[in-house]
Order: C-alpha cells, then structure tokens, then sequence
C-alpha cells in the first residue's frame, strides 16, 4: 500500500522523513513541451495500485544512462507531491535505483480511478478570469485577451472558492497556485537602466501562518500594484512565477522567491487574526559577538543614541547614499551600533528621539568595528512595536536599565566612520602593531580610534597636497576621479570617458599623529582634511600654492600640533610585491577638554 501512502494529504519527506517506500518504475516517459529543459515522466506501482510520478532534471542522467528503466525498483527517500488537474503527481527527489526483474510484479490499477469511484461528484464550477477573456493563461501569453489595467480589490470571499497553497508547500513544479499573506514588509520603488532596456520594480514580504517569501514587482505591475499592497494588510496572491532564492540578497525562510507581472491577481482579504503581524528570532544583542559576519539576526532594542546623519559614496555605484547611526542595548547588557540607511537615515533624530524600543529584523551582522548591525530597509525596522517583548524591555529600561553595566560590541571604529568614539573605545597608537592590525588573513582592515596630536605634515609633495579630480558632479564620478591633463590643456576623465576645460582638487597627503605611546605615518583624503584645515577647499590652498607660497604653508603649519579623536582604517596592502601595512584617517573630531577631563576622571574612579 505505498502508492495510497504516498498520495495521501500530509505525507511527504517534510511531514514523515522515516517514510521510505520501495516502488517499481513501469514506465519512463518524455514529457512533450516547449521547454529548452527535458523532462521524464514515470508510472509508479506497488504491485497493487500505480501513479503518476516526475524525475527532476539533476535525475536525467539516470535515465539517459539505462539505471532507470522500465521494471526497476526504486527506494524514494524523498519526494514531494502536487496536484494537476486533479491528480497527484509524485517528484521524486532522492532515490536509490535497487534491482530490476524485467517483468511487472503484480496486477496494479491506478489511484486515480480507484479515487475517482468512490469519490462524490463534484458541481462544475467557471474559473475566475478577472478581466482576462477566455484565456487559461495565468500569464496572459495566449489570445488576444487584454488583461485589467485595475488591480483587483475585492474582499473576502472572493477567493474562498480557491484552494489556499501555504508558503512552506510551494515548489518549482506547480505551475498554479494561491497564497494567502500578510505583507510584512515593503521596499521603495527601484529603476534600473542597462544594455537590455530600463524599468522599475519594487519588493515586498509575505508571511503566512508558517513561513514568509521574497516576492517582486516588475515595469507594469509596479504601476498596477504599488499604491494598492499596504505593509500589515492580508491579501490573495495568485499568478505568480517561482524561482530559486538568491540567498545574498534575499532573508526571508522561504528556499524561493516570487514574480509578479501586471497579469497576476491580487485581491484583499479580511484580516481574521490567523497570521501574525510578524515573526522575530529575537537575539540578545550579549551574544552577537558568536555570530558570524554576514548572518541576519533579529533584535529588539531601545535606542540610547542617534548620531548626525552622513552620506556616503558607494563604491560599486558611485552614488550618495545617506547613512545614520544608532546605539541600541537591551536586557541582556549588551550594546551595538546600528546603522539605518536612505530617507529613514535623514529623519532618524526625530523618529528614534527619547529613547524608544526599537525591533530589527533581519540586521545585518558585520565585524567592522567588532560587532555592528546594517538594518533591513523597507518597514524592518519598527518603532515600539506591538509585542510582549517590547513591554519588557521598555520596563526593563524605566526600571534602572539605562545605568546598569554595558558590554560594547562595537569598538570606535564600527557602525560607521563618522561616528565620534567615546572615551573607553579608544585604544593608543600604539596598539596598530603591538596587536598586529591590518594582518588579518581575510584581508579586511581593522579599526582603532585614539586621541592623538598631528606632529607633521608633509605639504610640499610636487604639484601640492591634492590631486585633480573630474569636474563632472553627476554620477559616476561625483568629483572624485582622477583626470589627466591634455597637450591641449583639457582635462580628460577616463571613467566618464569626458573632457573638460576646468577640473576640482581633492586633498591627499601624509602625516605623522602622535600620542604617548607611539608616532604614525598617516594618509589624509579629502573630507578628514579639509576638517583639519578649518574648512579651507584645496582648490583655494591650490591658488595660493601658485600665487602666494607663504599663505599655502602657514594653513598646513596652523594645523601642525593641534590635538583631535581620531578613527583609522589600517590595512595591509601590496606594492611591487612587497607588503606594507597602511593606516588612514576616517574621521576626525576636536577634542572637547572638559568631556575629556570628565572621561578620564571617571576612568580613574573605576579602576
């Protein structure tokens, strides 16, 4: 009786893994479609009742090779099931080929007919095409049908009649299906523009009562469908194409993610209470330090600090991006550095004021500085939410929790360059090779952060402290490339690949910082100096580097034996086949004597 096991409701791999069924292969049969993949089709018998069944592709070798073949017995370890137009179709997954005896072992029917018998008749019913003529097409690819320009907004019971497919049960090979969810989670709208064409498209998050799935909108169904799906909604989901995750930029459970085109059907859906508002794997923030860089981590939080908004350029795309900082704790004693990006970023100081509970949902780990966090974008990120743990861990803070003890997992250098480092993140100068940074076999830079003295500057490099830069503002440059100057006097920039009359100078120059313990060479750029040099633009200081020497010098002496904090970058870098350890600023902040003298007061207390 293993063909009725296997095509009962609730049996497979997921549900029993300690069922095995040993079955015979009466048949192997090519699949006709216009697919570039070939596909086999097998009857599958226990020598009383037989059905159908379907080898994935990775299986095709067994049956081009003869080791699958009409006769031989099969031992399925793993399989999942799908129902076609009424039957059930058996993939087989994983098997072992056992041995075949050339012959049929009994006289075995099929399930389909003995189910159909004893089965009650079922009414006909007309299927819901919702403005898509008579196509059967769930894709609109047949006719000359046009489908709706509306999205469909009906309410409940408008898809009762459909079966409902949970999240955790879909797989490649069903080709319909409807799912209902609740959308957790949604991402601005995106474009694109590349040598295929240009469009838009914009991603969401589903989650039903077991697991959640990526799902993403592309050129016309952004139009149709943007404005209707709203975060923490409950809608029907059908029409849709499944594909294998990309795991490097998709967090949700789910093995897959979705497609949706303009000709799917979304309809919305009463709100029972049947599926939760969202699902956390909560993390104490103590323990992050265990996780491995690259993980996603759920944690719940109040936000102890929000530091001034920043941009950043990217160093794939080139582009602005605006970035803010926050340090969260929680209950366990723990504290991080979390970093929020985009419009959210900008905003940060008034939506993340007086301290709230704070939920993030797949954040980024990162071991830059330690242990820092990257959030989610979209609606990831939620400000006193709805949940037990949230009124716990408000209570927790009110009842004390702002002054107890703190380990901090984000040193001076982490969750983000501009970020001004406390008193007891700092270490010395002398840490960059008493602890051997910028050695790491991974070949990531370290970070440290120290209070230090610029001792000397080298300002009378040939040609002056700067290098010219493009003078395009626009993306890919930015006004950070470096261009070279013509026989003609222009300014060619081979990354925009254009040529200008003029051109903007950046800094770059080294130095030597100071402390107790150690002196260092370091590399200045652009931002960092021009804060040393009191705001002076190097296009000014390269005019008096031509006009007036004396001016051009008395800047960089100005700024000679001046005390600020300061975050490094130290890497090991290559050069001619030599190695060498590198150390350059990231950012820089004066020094403010009398939180210093307090910092160091309290230090001494402490001890």
């Amino acid at each position: 009786n293993a063909v009725p096991q296997m095509v009962a409701p609730d049996t497979d791999s997921n549900h029993n893994p300690s069922f095995s069924p040993t079955v015979q292969v009466l048949r192997v049969l090519p699949v006709t479609s216009n697919q570039a993949a070939k596909r086999y089709r097998v009857i599958l018998s226990d020598g009383t009742q037989h059905c159908q069944g379907m080898l994935t592709t990775q299986n095709n070798h067994l049956v081009e090779s003869g080791e699958v073949s009409s006769h031989v017995f099969l031992k399925v370890n793993d399989f999942m099931k799908n129902v076609v137009q009424g039957k059930t179709i058996i993939i087989l997954l994983g098997f072992e080929v056992l041995n075949n005896p050339g012959h049929t072992i009994g006289t075995p029917t099929s399930i389909d007919s003995a189910t159909a018998a004893s089965a009650p008749a079922i009414p006909k019913t007309e299927p819901v095409r919702s403005g898509m003529g008579m196509s059967s097409n769930p894709y609109g690819g047949g006719g000359h049908a046009q489908a709706s320009s509306a999205p469909i907004m009906r309410t409940t019971g408008s898809s009762s009649s459909k079966p409902i497919t949970p999240i955790a049960s879909l797989n490649m090979y069903q080709n319909r299906w409807t799912i209902k969810a609740r959308v957790t989670n949604k991402g601005d709208i995106k474009h694109w523009s590349n040598a295929k064409g240009e469009g838009q498209l914009f991603s969401v998050e589903l989650l039903d009562s077991g697991m959640d799935i990526r799902a993403t909108f592309f050129k016309e169904a952004v139009d149709k469908f943007f404005t209707m799906l709203e975060v923490d909604k409950v809608y029907c989901f059908s029409g849709g194409r499944l594909k294998a995750a990309n795991m490097q930029y998709n967090t949700c459970k789910s093995s897959f993610e979705i497609t949706f085109d303009q000709n799917s059907e979304i309809t919305l859906e009463n709100d029972s209470g049947e599926i939760s508002q969202q699902t956390y794997d909560l993390k104490p923030i103590s323990e992050l330090d265990a996780v491995e860089p690259g993980a996603y981590v759920d944690v719940l939080g109040v936000v102890k600090h929000v530091s001034e908004p920043a941009t950043i350029v990217s160093k794939k795309t080139g582009k602005e991006l605006s970035k803010c900082e926050l340090t969260v704790g929680d209950d366990s004693g723990g504290e991080v550095s979390c970093t929020i990006w985009g419009d959210r970023a900008m905003n940060a100081q008034q939506e993340f004021a007086d301290t709230p509970v704070v939920a993030f949902r797949r954040a980024r780990v990162s071991d830059y500085g330690g242990r820092s966090l990257s959030a989610s974008g979209g609606n990831a990120t939620v400000v006193n939410p709805r949940m037990p743990e949230a009124d716990r861990m408000r209570s927790w803070w009110q009842a004390g929790g702002s002054q107890g003890a703190v380990k901090k997992l984000s040193t001076g250098g982490g969750g983000g360059a501009n970020r001004f480092p406390e008193f007891d993140q700092r270490k010395s100068i002398a840490a960059i090779k008493g602890e051997g940074m910028g050695h790491n076999s991974d070949s990531k830079p370290d970070y440290v952060s120290f209070k230090a003295t610029v001792s000397f500057i080298k300002s009378d490099r040939e040609g002056g402290a700067w290098y010219p830069a493009c003078f395009n503002p626009n993306d890919p440059c930015k006004n950070r490339c470096k261009v070279n100057q013509s026989t003609n006097g222009m300014w060619h920039c081979e990354r925009c690949n254009q040529t200008n009359a003029e051109c903007v100078y950046r800094y770059i120059f080294s130095a030597t910082i100071s402390d107790g313990s150690a002196t260092s060479w370091v590399s200045f750029f652009d931002d960092q100096a021009r804060v040393l040099l009191d705001g002076v633009d190097a296009n000014d200081l390269q005019k008096a580097y031509d006009e007036d020497n004396e001016t051009y010098l008395g800047h960089f002496a100005k700024a000679q034996f001046t005390d600020w904090v300061f975050t490094c970058k130290v890497k090991q870098e290559f050069h001619q086949d030599e190695s060498r350890v590198k150390t350059s600023i990231q950012s820089i902040h004066p020094v403010d004597y009398a939180k210093e003298g307090r910092s160091m007061l309290n230090a001494i207390l402490a001890m």
